[in-house]
């Protein structure tokens, strides 16, 4: 990825926080949400604070982070990292390979605590790193960690701060050597018991999770921590059943007893504020009783109601929204998480309705798939269609829209030439249909499914920590 394109101006991001803006939009949206741009072609560009932009000129002004407000300077929108926010990605040492250098990195940090230092540390040498080889299995080398990861980690302490919070509460509770792992042969086998399990999940007459139950749903861990062999598989032995695997995985993390001691833990990773402290939080605590219940609030064509302005729909609920629209035009139709609770998380147009035939007890989509309703769109009466089901929703929004009569949303429809929008709305409002048409608690029900699926915290997970 590089920086923005005089191209990519001309349509809007299919990725990221703001999927379906144009550009200039999102430049006055990241400005409004304050939240930080970056100069030049890789994400370890200047951070810089947006303070205007002019979307006719393409001119951002800003000021430089930790710099005076009132040293405002300009630069052209061109010269502007494209990030995630624009729909890009990492960057050039960004992206994916930035987080296998990162995850991998942390896995030495974590080694040299556990298993020379055995305490907290203020500071880890190069040569220190390098003198846990023997425990940290991962598929970065810690000379390329060191030489292409972000510079940023290191100096703001973020990958101390992660070993000596999981050595504060997990060095007790082990014995021996301590192995970190990310992406090695062990680990991998650890997900090779999750999908055999899944494959046995599948067979059965009720499958208990979605078809597509990814891997990091089952469990999210970024690095294991392991105090059994790295030839051991652990997990072989139980995958009968979601049950009998997760019992598994909760009793070798130690977290079915205190008194037990940790031989294997899945480690979900997120980047530690500079300011801030390193904190840890728990998932599928063994007997655990106390669960937020998320419930359902209503929904919005678009943000605003006006069923033209956008391709999305909103659900709201009590912790958030969840936006529902097509991600790959074409391709995909997908739910996103925007609450707190799940930040980000996504969940597909297969697993959406999964849950809608598990809980609502109708499926939205048909054996194809959403490729299939996508046909629709190409139809001499879609237009008809789609109005019978806007028409029989629209007073029921939770804002107040009039209702456009038919020969109005006609001639709206005709100007309408986005494939990606047309596409969207057919699986939108047959998914609203479904939805709509069933008893509260099992719409609660159905919420509160995509939620814990969202955060990897369905019944099918099993227990792993989140250090932030």
């Amino acid at each position: 990825m590089a920086a923005l394109q005089s191209g990519d101006f001309k349509k809007m991001a299919s990725g990221g926080p703001y999927a379906g803006l144009m550009r200039d939009d999102i430049f006055l949206k990241k400005i409004k949400d304050k939240k930080d741009f970056v100069i030049g072609t890789t994400k370890v560009g200047q951070t810089i604070v947006g303070v205007e932009y002019d979307k006719k000129e393409r001119v951002l002004l800003y000021y430089k982070k930790n710099d005076s407000k009132k040293n405002i300077l300009e630069i052209k929108a061109t010269k502007i990292f494209k990030d995630k926010d624009f729909g890009g990605g990492g960057g050039s040492g960004g992206g994916a390979d930035d987080t296998a250098l990162t995850e991998s990195l942390q896995c030495f940090y974590c080694a040299y605590v556990f298993n020379k230092a055995k305490r907290k540390v203020s500071s880890v040498s190069n040569k220190e790193l390098e003198s846990t080889k023997d425990c940290a299995y991962t598929d970065k080398s810690l000379k390329d960690c060191l030489d292409k990861g972000p510079a940023d980690w290191v100096e703001t302490d973020v990958y101390i701060k992660t070993a000596n919070l999981l050595w504060e509460k997990f060095g007790r509770k082990v014995s021996g050597k301590v192995y970190f792992h990310r992406g090695s042969t062990f680990m991998t086998n650890l997900y090779k018991a999750k999908t055999t399990c899944h494959n046995i999940d599948r067979k059965s007459k009720k499958p208990q999770a979605p078809g597509s139950f990814s891997h990091d749903k089952w469990n999210p861990g970024d690095i294991w921590m392991s105090t059994l062999r790295p030839t051991d598989r652990p997990l072989d032995k139980f995958t009968s059943s979601w049950g009998t695997l997760n019992d598994k995985v909760a009793e070798l993390a130690g977290a079915k007893n205190s008194s037990d001691k940790t031989k294997l833990l899945g480690i979900s990773l997120k980047k530690v504020a500079a300011n801030s402290s390193a904190t840890i939080t728990y998932y599928k605590i063994p007997n655990a009783t106390t669960k937020k219940k998320y419930t359902y609030g209503g929904y919005k064509y678009g943000k605003t109601g006006n069923f033209f302005s956008s391709q999305d729909i909103y659900i709201e609920t009590n912790s958030g929204e969840i936006q529902f629209r097509t991600f790959g035009g074409s391709t995909s139709w997908q739910g996103e998480i925007k609450g707190t609770a799940a930040a980000a998380g996504k969940i597909g147009g297969g697993n959406v309705n999964f849950y809608t035939d598990q809980v609502l007890g109708k499926e939205f989509l048909p054996q194809a798939g959403e490729s299939q309703l996508f046909l629709e769109a190409s139809k001499d009466d879609y237009p008809e269609k789609l109005y019978v089901l806007y028409k029989k929703y629209n007073a029921g929004q939770r804002v107040n829209v009039p209702l456009m009569e038919f020969s109005e949303f006609q001639d709206k429809f005709a100007t309408e030439t986005n494939l990606n929008w047309k596409n969207s709305k057919i699986v939108c409002m047959k998914f609203l249909d479904v939805l709509e048409s069933s008893p509260k608690n099992k719409q609660d029900e159905f919420i509160n499914l995509l939620y814990l699926y969202g955060s990897s915290d369905t019944d099918q997970s099993s227990y792993f920590i989140k250090i932030s």
